[in-house]
């Protein structure tokens, strides 16, 4: 079986089993489903992060830092389930309690160490909350963007629809830049840290991004009442860039601590951090873009 063909497959597969348990999800209406899939994408994410850092041998608070992105994400979930009409004030709050917390814990940890305080104590700091700040919570505005507009009167969650055309966008551009890239790159986009990614595959990407979020928006225009077909154009020229440049900044990462894979617990993708990449960086420009839409 050619290489291509092969990656090909088994990433479809992948992929097919990720938007059948999305969509399953939706079917059922599940506020849990929704909660768990974010926390368990979420939190395995963080996980391959700090074993990254110990198989580099890179110092890392892994207990604090993996306690912190659990308390940030549950925190968020509890917060916004809790009322008919969540104040995003107050997870926002609560985030920011979360990270104070988490400096503090850090710090604290060092002053009682046996060892000398050194470079190391530093750098263990540093990597803890940059996982933290990286993974949990810059992923956490998915969860925002899902209660960020007001529940239908049936008491459903109207964000779906808006959290589904994010995924779409986002991860259509990953698509669209892999299979472009593969068939018809030439002119290579930024050789030093990802070899394989392509001036074809971006525009590639970029161009079926906006293809499937004119098609979402075209049958599911009531929905997605605050956007039109030139509000989807406009964001997903901004998203799709910025999705493909989430995937390049993890390359960056995986490249500095000399892997290839965050993990390979999803064949033809790699780990979560694989899979999520793109989404830390078009989640939170995403739900910014919205709430302004909203206030309007």
């Amino acid at each position: 079986m050619k290489p291509l063909f092969s990656s090909l497959l088994r990433r479809l597969l992948s992929t097919l089993i990720l938007w059948g348990l999305i969509i399953l999800v939706v079917v059922m209406r599940s506020e849990a489903g929704y909660c768990l899939l974010i926390l368990v994408a979420g939190l395995g994410s963080l996980w391959e992060y700090f074993s990254l850092l110990a198989v580099s041998s890179l110092p890392r608070n892994w207990r604090i830092g993996y306690t912190a992105g659990a308390s940030l994400l549950l925190g968020d979930c509890w917060l916004l389930q809790s009322s008919h009409a969540p104040h995003q004030e107050t997870v926002f709050l609560f985030d920011a309690a979360v990270f104070v917390l988490t400096i503090l814990l850090l710090f604290f940890q060092e002053f009682f160490r046996p060892h000398r305080a050194d470079r190391r104590s530093a750098e263990g700091i540093a990597f803890t909350l940059f996982g933290l700040l990286y993974i949990p919570w810059l992923f956490s505005f998915l969860l925002k963007t899902l209660y960020l507009t007001p529940r239908t009167p049936t008491g459903g969650l109207s964000g779906t629809y808006y959290v589904l055309l994010l995924l779409i966008v986002t991860k259509f551009a990953d698509v669209g830049a892999f299979l472009c890239g593969n068939l018809f790159g030439k002119h290579l986009f930024s050789p030093n840290i990802s070899p394989k990614k392509t001036w074809e595959g971006f525009f590639g990407g970029v161009a079926l991004s906006i293809f499937c979020g004119e098609l979402f928006l075209r049958f599911f225009q009531t929905q997605l009442s605050l956007l039109t077909p030139l509000l989807v154009l406009l964001l997903t020229l901004l998203l799709a860039p910025i999705g493909i440049a989430g995937d390049l900044a993890e390359s960056l990462l995986k490249r500095s601590l000399s892997t290839k894979d965050s993990s390979d617990a999803l064949p033809g993708i790699g780990g979560g951090l694989d899979l999520i990449d793109s989404l830390l960086f078009t989640s939170p420009i995403f739900y910014f873009i919205l709430q302004f839409l909203s206030a309007r």
